[in-house]
This record gives C-alpha cells, sequence and structure tokens, in this order.
C-alpha cells in the first residue's frame, strides 16, 4: 500500500534512520575535515548497512530491512585506508560511540502524533540527527591560539585516550577542554574565558588536569594492537535520541566499567604566555 501516491503508481520511500552532522570543539560549528566512520562490527567480518557520506560533511543511514537499534560507530580521521597509520592526518581524535536510533515504528508513531498536535514532525527529525563533538589532534589547524601540547604517561608509556580539562588558577572556571590521541599527545586550546572583564591573569595560571582510566587496558591477544590500531578506543554510550548528551559534546569522561572509568587524574599549574603555544614541557603522569 502507497504512503503518498495513487495505487497505480509504484511507490518507493526512504526514510532517515540517523544522520550525523560531526562537530568542532573549538569553533562549535561543523566539523570541515572529512572524517571516516566505521561499524565496529565490520572489522569481524560481520555485514552493516553502509554509512553514506555527502558533499556537506554531513552522513546519513537509511532505514533497511534488519537495522538494528544500536550502532558502535568509530570516527576517525584518515584519507583512505584504516590500517596504515603514516595516512593518519591526526586533525582530530578519534572517537567510538554507541549510537542509539529510533525504530521505524517508533518514527511513524511519533509523526502521526505530532503532526495531530502541531501539524508539523519537526521535532521528530531532529530527533534522528546526532551532532558529536571531536577536538584537535596534533595536526589541527589553528594559530595564534594560546595553547599546549602535553603528553600523557603511565608507566614509562604513552597513555592513550586521555582526557583534559584546563582552569583557571584556584577557581572552577573551565578555559579548555582537550582529547588526547594513542600517542598520549594532547592539543589543549584555551578559550576567551581567560579574561576577567577587559583584562587577562597575569601570570596566566592554569590548572591542567588529565583524567585516565582506573587501570591500563589490555589487550586480549599479543597481535590485537597491530591487527587494530583503535582496540583500546573507549566506547562512549550516547543518550537515547533527542534527549541532551554531555557524551556526545565530549565533555563527560568514558564511564564504562571497569576498565573505562575516568577516575585516575593528575593536575597541574601551568604558566601560558597569551597567543603562544607551549610545548617540550614535563608530561604528565598517570599512575
Amino acid at each position: 500500500m502507497n504512503q503518498f501516491l495513487p495505487s497505480r503508481f509504484e511507490e518507493r520511500v526512504e526514510r532517515l534512520a540517523l544522520g550525523i552532522e560531526p562537530m568542532d570543539a573549538i569553533s562549535a560549528r561543523p566539523l570541515t575535515y572529512q572524517l571516516q566512520i566505521q561499524h565496529d562490527a565490520s572489522l569481524l567480518g560481520l555485514p552493516r548497512p553502509p554509512i553514506e557520506r555527502h558533499t556537506s560533511n554531513r552522513y546519513a543511514l537509511r532505514y533497511q530491512p534488519g537495522l538494528m537499534t544500536t550502532f558502535d560507530l568509530r570516527f576517525f580521521d584518515q584519507p583512505d585506508r584504516f590500517y596504515k597509520p603514516e595516512h593518519d592526518r591526526r586533525r582530530i581524535v578519534p572517537r567510538r560511540l554507541r549510537v542509539p536510533i529510533l525504530s521505524l515504528t517508533d518514527v511513524e508513531t511519533q509523526e502521526q502524533a505530532e503532526a495531530d498536535a502541531a501539524n508539523t514532525n519537526v521535532k521528530n527529525f531532529r530527533r534522528r540527527i546526532r551532532r558529536p563533538t571531536f577536538f584537535p589532534g596534533a595536526a589541527y589547524d589553528f594559530n595564534g591560539t594560546t595553547s599546549l601540547r602535553g603528553r600523557v604517561t603511565r608507566g614509562g608509556l604513552p597513555m592513550r585516550w586521555a582526557r583534559v580539562v584546563a582552569t583557571l588558577e584556584g577557581t572552577s572556571v573551565i578555559v579548555g577542554r582537550a582529547h588526547g590521541d594513542d600517542r598520549g599527545e594532547f592539543l589543549l586550546l584555551i578559550n576567551a574565558a581567560v579574561t576577567t572583564g577587559s583584562a587577562t591573569p597575569k601570570p596566566l595560571n592554569i590548572d591542567v588536569t588529565v583524567l585516565g582510566p582506573a587501570a591500563a587496558p589490555t589487550p586480549s591477544s599479543p597481535d590485537l594492537p597491530k591487527l587494530d590500531p583503535l582496540w583500546d578506543l573507549p566506547l562512549e554510550i550516547l543518550a537515547a535520541p533527542g534527549v541532551d548528551d554531555p557524551v556526545a559534546t565530549g565533555v563527560q569522561p568514558p564511564d564504562q566499567p571497569p576498565a573505562q572509568n575516568y577516575t585516575a587524574t593528575v593536575t597541574r599549574t601551568v604558566e601560558f604566555t597569551l597567543g603562544k603555544c607551549l610545548s617540550g614541557i614535563e608530561d604528565f603522569v598517570i599512575t
């Protein structure tokens, strides 16, 4: 039975199940870098529906038979070959997200209810759009910004996938956030909140707090890190569609027990220079 056309016509309706618009953590605008999105399960050779990339740098998944209601997706910045780390552009830090989607039945039911109530289905459409935020990687394009290139270690080795929060010394005023990469490196860009009125604190002392998992993850096999460079990328579970989500924005650190509870922390006060990027400072050590 056709939904929109008379029965003498053959009708095919394509419906959006999930729209993804990657956001830039620094500009708070849509990300201009092209990402690759990969199903976790595809690494096991399991078939998964394709996620289509549009020229607007948005991504779409359409309803189709057998579509599941959650997907584990990896987002990373590589031009074409996942298993060639030398091709990694490192403009953003990868993320691994579990994304719930509405079933087609739920969408149709809610659309009808909203149409009856307000003659619109805009609210329902918005529930199918997710806007995950991505943080600067080592090759992120910036200039003349107060910033810090730092490194995190644990047991003498780089600690992968750290989270970083910067606050004005002795206060709770957040002036920057960063995500660490697989090399333990992070790029922390300081925002305009460092200015109090028309003045900037002198010296510009900022408390930099680094968070990591309670315990270092261990691969299930010795070969896993070579086979899968993102094997230990934390799984972050997004909220239900339509709910404000601090996980999507990258503000809330991973909290999936037991290995991904980001409860190990270290804080150090760093003196920044306005308009300059600090580098070569002592590593942040997580114990």
